[in-house]
């Protein structure tokens, strides 16, 4: 119970740690320093808690008015998220190679010296596992499972979490002292939940990847092996394998869009950057803020290939058909490499691309794991369901992605910025489907032989 608060609140502290040396470090530097270290402090806590996803609000607006500030740096995400999955990962397997687990070994390996037997395995370090028990831990054979019960796990990750969540609030009161702060409710909610769900990923590859329970199985026991089951064993795993090749297919493109786009737009892209601010700090504060939100442009550049494209708020859209309503944008390197207004060439279609290879990798996958060995292993209709499964969870993924790289960033014209998550969810799901169910049927049907046999004979006229 201890071990887990503590470790929640080490994640916590070293993820907001990290953060205060950098903010604090260009405020040493800075030239002309507005406030106290109280500043920098409140600066830091309101970057770690946005990058959780809650929304910060700035008080000091004209006449007083609350301006919301809602578009998460995505390079901000990495670091919290690596630190709680590595404290959950650690929260169930820390014990390992101290207690029963320790004695139970070195009575084996007494056991072998007593016998004159060589040494079947050498003595590991306390909180280390060895090779070997790792992918028995897995596959659930070998020797006595080293890993931590999965249901004690969750107690671990309980207490794990409430210790982070113990340091945001923390960091949450500190923020609400100056003009940008937090919101409460994003941070109460949001918080918690991303913090349970990365550690409780952690913790689950931490107790050897245990297989979790399939609610779409027609049937469990001998019956899921049945051809009419309406998904095959490891049906949702290849899915979700498919539409994880797809989704980063598409987010290849849109970086491959993004950087496109910034290389010809390079020469006013420097010229904002210089003209945003003089001093050396606060030019590499300019630069930071740009590099973290490399990913959001990504994500934008994806979307505009899915077709939807993203707002720029004051009602412009700009996507492959047209961008309708440019508003008055604010200075800043990335926005330079927006298309030119108006309707664009016949080269603006060409993105299309990206999907359509998206949706073909997605079918081959499937098809690979319907046809292993040159056997036909998935009916057509079991292909079918796993290929729209597949397709489905990749419009979930195009969802979340959008969701996060998108928000407001002011009032009026900045009120609707990035990409809209349904719109991004619903073309990457209908490019998936429409394109990788007829590339993932016709690949089953040619790469199995008795299939194009029947076929064969089934239109051979009767005599």
């Amino acid at each position: 119970m201890l071990a887990g608060l503590l470790g929640g609140m080490l994640a916590a502290a070293l993820g907001l740690g990290a953060l205060v040396l950098v903010v604090i470090t260009l405020w040493i530097t800075s030239p002309y320093p507005d406030d106290g270290p109280a500043g920098p402090l409140r600066v830091a806590a309101d970057l770690w808690l946005a990058a959780h996803g809650a929304g910060l609000v700035r008080t000091d607006g004209a006449g007083g008015t609350a301006v919301p500030v809602g578009i998460t740096p995505l390079l901000l995400v990495v670091l919290p998220v690596w630190l709680l999955h590595r404290a959950g990962e650690q929260s169930v397997v820390h014990d390992t190679g101290t207690g029963t687990d320790t004695d139970a070994d070195t009575g084996a390996v007494a056991a072998d010296d007593d016998a004159g037997l060589p040494h079947s395995r050498t003595p590991r370090t306390a909180g280390r596992l060895p090779r070997g028990a790792r992918r028995a831990g897995r596959v659930g054979d070998g020797p006595p499972s080293l890993w931590a019960d999965p249901t004690d796990a969750v107690g671990r990750v309980a207490w794990l979490v409430t210790g982070y969540t113990l340091v945001a609030l923390a960091a949450l009161l500190h923020s609400l002292t100056g003009p940008l702060s937090a919101e409460i409710p994003d941070v109460l909610v949001r918080v918690p939940l991303v913090a349970a769900l990365v550690a409780g990923a952690g913790a689950w590859k931490g107790c050897g990847r245990p297989p979790l329970p399939n609610p779409l199985r027609a049937s469990s026991g001998p019956a899921e092996h049945a051809p009419h089951a309406f998904l095959p064993r490891g049906g949702v795993r290849v899915a979700l394998r498919a539409a994880a090749v797809a989704t980063g297919t598409v987010v290849a493109g849109g970086a491959l869009l993004f950087c496109l786009a910034l290389v010809r737009s390079a020469p006013e892209a420097a010229q904002s950057f210089s003209r945003l601010t003089g001093p050396l700090p606060g030019r590499v504060a300019v630069l930071l803020l740009a590099v973290c939100l490399v990913p959001n442009a990504v994500v934008w550049g994806a979307c505009y290939a899915l077709g939807p494209g993203f707002a720029v708020g004051g009602g412009g859209t700009v996507s492959p058909a047209a961008w309708s309503g440019r508003p008055d944008l604010p200075l800043f390197p990335l926005l330079e490499a927006l298309p030119e207004p108006g309707a664009p060439g016949p080269a603006a279609w060409a993105v299309a691309v990206v999907p359509v290879a998206a949706a073909v990798l997605l079918g081959v996958t499937v098809a690979g794991a319907a046809t292993g060995g040159g056997a036909a292993r998935w009916r057509w209709r079991q292909t079918a369901a796993v290929t729209v499964l597949a397709a489905l969870a990749s419009g979930a993924g195009a969802a979340l992605l959008a969701g996060a790289a998108s928000g407001p960033m002011g009032l009026h014209a900045l009120a609707d910025f990035g990409p809209r998550w349904w719109a991004a969810g619903g073309a990457a799901a209908a490019w998936a489907a429409g394109g990788g169910l007829p590339v993932a049927l016709f690949l089953r049907w040619w790469r199995t032989p008795e299939a194009r046999v029947i076929g064969r004979r089934a239109r051979r006229p009767r005599r």
